[in-house]
């Protein structure tokens, strides 16, 4: 795709350094909806008199949504226009997030967390696209990259602070709904900025749409989530068996159909030829197990701290604020230097990542809180994490030729939030089953410590093997 400004329709005197800030509000706000619900979870099964399994899949919704339609948000944004598609996505993300907050349901709440998913897919490639398209040097284009990556951080932390104050709040009398009707003003304001401070960008009629293999992939990750979470509360009946072996063969058909598409040079939803870049694949298993690390630790450490020692949600959200700031400042840091140390470095935030869950297990298994234990844990997690997660993206798509970079990209992201969904899925629902069958949440907190290990020790592995196949970082300025 072309960089200059000859990619609008129109060419405004607007700022770059503006329409970004305008631009960055949707990473922001998709990203917040991704963690707010996590210390909303006690209020919102309490509400409804849902079980454990209904409010992994409110979360686990989200996800899936958001992962399947990412590639064709991409591709609508080509074919309709960058500015329409966003303001598109933020009024339907903006829709379904009232539909969310209104819900009469858990059901009605865990669709409209679907769809809300979907409408975050419609957006945020578009902001990805549009810092491409507004800024020409690297140095710029690097700094907005940047931008970009710690507006996600930020949105993580603040979605965990959010949805205890408004958890606590007593504006309303089912105050967890404000963790939903806040993006009501929120996104109106970032419709009427967008429409006046972003450029509208070429359309590309020639784009195509994969429908068959949107639908098959939804089906497949559905029928993989689905039974996942159910089938650990409900003791493995036989329909979750038949739905993963269905989700199996459904993945099976799709990579078949994908195959065929890119055979009669046509426009799959997935490009297969990326996965021959040895590399890539690499990259992509070390996101798997990273993202469903993370964002397991995420979910389970937020019901603990709760559930476990009896904390409000607003307290429990100022816990999680304690990890934004040594994310933030690693994060920054590991941007400026990952070329310096190379892979050795996201290693070393793995190692930093598992020594806060030892520190856990031996800290935090008493019936009393210890504070100061409790930050000291965040702080080493946060540091981590901070350094791995901006510099994972570029080191899987290191060796992806140029003109495969915005699908490679694309495919990226899509398996990222399917890999947190499956995460939540997973460990999460490992955690639950022996919290609620022990009655102790430290034996499930325990047993999800170790798991998120053992992911974090495969992510190693993983990057070891890459530096071995690949000359990333190969030079101190590159």
């Amino acid at each position: 795709m072309k960089t200059d400004q000859s990619v609008y329709i129109q060419q405004k005197a607007i700022n770059p350094w503006l329409s970004l800030s305008v631009i960055l509000l949707a990473p922001l706000i998709t990203v917040i909806d991704i963690f707010i619900v996590n210390i909303s979870t006690p209020a919102i099964k309490a509400y409804y008199q849902s079980s454990d399994a209904a409010v992994e899949l409110v979360i686990a919704a989200y996800l899936v949504g958001y992962a399947v339609f990412l590639i064709t948000g991409s591709r609508a944004g080509d074919y309709y226009g960058r500015k329409r598609m966003f303001i598109t996505g933020l009024v339907a993300f903006t829709l379904t997030s009232t539909i969310c907050g209104f819900a009469g349901s858990i059901e009605m709440l865990i669709t409209a967390r679907f769809f809300q998913g979907v409408a975050a897919a419609f957006t945020v490639p578009q902001t990805v696209t549009l810092i491409q398209l507004n800024f020409q040097s690297s140095a710029d284009k690097d700094k907005a990259y940047g931008l970009y990556g710690i507006s996600l951080c930020i949105g993580a932390t603040l979605g965990q602070f959010l949805g205890g104050y408004f958890v606590s709040s007593h504006w309303i009398a089912d105050s967890w709904r404000l963790i939903f009707l806040v993006n009501l003003p929120v996104g109106f304001i970032a419709v009427i900025l967008a429409y006046f401070f972003v450029n509208e960008s070429v359309q590309n009629k020639s784009t195509r749409f994969d429908v068959p293999g949107i639908i098959l992939l939804t089906l497949a990750l559905s029928s993989l989530i689905y039974p996942i979470i159910q089938g650990a509360e409900k003791g493995w009946p036989a329909w979750t068996i038949v739905l993963l072996i269905s989700s199996l063969l459904q993945l099976i058909l799709f990579v078949l159909y994908q195959h065929y598409l890119g055979k009669q040079q046509r426009e799959p939803l997935l490009p297969l030829d990326l996965f021959r870049v040895r590399s890539f694949n690499i990259g992509i298993g070390s996101v798997i197990f990273f993202f469903s690390a993370h964002t397991a630790f995420i979910f389970v450490s937020a019901i603990y701290i709760q559930s476990g020692y009896h904390l409000p949600p607003l307290e429990t959200g100022y816990y999680f604020m304690m990890l934004s700031f040594p994310f933030l400042l690693s994060s920054l840091w590991s941007i400026k230097t990952a070329a310096r140390y190379g892979i050795g470095l996201l290693q070393v935030g793995c190692i930093l990542m598992i020594l806060s869950f030892i520190m856990q297990l031996l800290l935090l298994h008493t019936p009393l809180l210890n504070h100061y234990a409790l930050f000291a844990c965040l702080i080493v997690y946060g540091l981590g994490s901070g350094i791995v997660m901006p510099s994972l993206l570029k080191v899987s798509l290191r060796d992806v030729p140029v003109d495969k970079a915005g699908a490679a990209s694309g495919v990226y992201s899509t398996i990222q939030q399917f890999s947190s969904a499956l995460g939540v899925s997973i460990i999460g629902g490992i955690f639950l089953y022996l919290a609620r069958h022990t009655g102790i949440f430290f034996t499930g907190y325990k047993v999800a410590l170790y798991c998120m290990t053992g992911y974090l020790v495969i992510v190693m592995i993983l990057l070891n093997g890459l530096r071995k196949i690949t000359s990333v970082y190969t030079s101190p300025g590159k």
